[in-house]
């Protein structure tokens, strides 16, 4: 983050007529900026029972949810005896195991937070742990670029609980009315939303309902414009500096 310049303003939106502005920005970590949603969909799948076929409409239900969260409602679907603590337990390890081989980042990202980083303090909010969510960070290399980054080891309740977006903004210090929030996730963006941060939602998935204020399919969507006291000082889009 570069700390030098002083009150620039970023207008983010889909062109020509949408634009919103930010003084500063949160990230959610999982599908947003790392491509690791994957792994962890793949993760509950295995845990879910087969009686029922595990329809995909459950499996959906697990995006975006914390460990414990999912842990407590595999043990109430399973119906074996199962404890929250030790499905817990194990997702977190076979988890964190499936990320040391490696993730990439998702289209996008790497691009918009450096631009970003230049101009405004940004932060990360997820539902995973800080060990896992530092780790992701730094292998897709920006984990230089974030000031804060806020997960399930801050808080006492993850999303769609408000409360690791409002950690987040307090610990950047700035109002969460002026902080722009990424998410891919429908827990998410209920989190972001209650926090009274403008969402911007991104996913592709059109049976996906997000609850925000611009949508994209994608971070390369996203036109970026800096203003720094009131004149345009550098724009990019999709995410490219000019």
């Amino acid at each position: 983050m570069t700390g030098g310049r002083l009150g620039p303003r970023l207008r983010l939106g889909r062109p020509p007529q949408t634009e919103i502005t930010a003084e500063a920005v949160v990230f959610d970590c999982d599908g947003l900026l790392v491509d690791s949603e994957s792994v962890w969909m793949d993760l509950i799948s295995s845990w879910l029972p087969d009686r029922d076929g595990s329809p995909e409409s459950k499996l959906e239900s697990f995006r975006g949810v914390g460990v414990d969260d999912a842990a407590a409602r595999l043990a109430d679907l399973r119906h074996d005896g199962a404890r929250p603590e030790d499905i817990q337990e194990q997702l977190v390890a076979r988890y964190s195991a499936l990320l040391a081989a490696g993730v990439s980042p998702m289209p996008g990202a790497l691009d918009l937070v450096r631009t970003l980083a230049g101009y405004v303090p940004l932060a990360v909010a997820s539902n995973g742990l800080r060990a896992d969510v530092t780790a992701m960070l730094a292998d897709i290399g920006i984990l230089d670029q974030v000031q804060v980054i806020r997960t399930l080891d801050d808080v006492t309740s993850g999303k769609p609980a408000p409360d690791l977006y409002l950690e987040a903004a307090s610990a950047l210090g700035v109002g969460p009315s002026r902080t722009i929030a990424f998410e891919d996730s429908p827990a998410g963006a209920r989190a972001a939303r209650a926090a009274g941060m403008t969402v911007l939602g991104v996913n592709a998935d059109p049976e996906v309902t997000l609850d925000c204020y611009l949508r994209f399919t994608a971070l390369t969507e996203l036109t970026v414009r800096v203003e720094v006291s009131g004149e345009k000082d550098g724009a990019c889009g999709p995410v490219t500096t000019a």
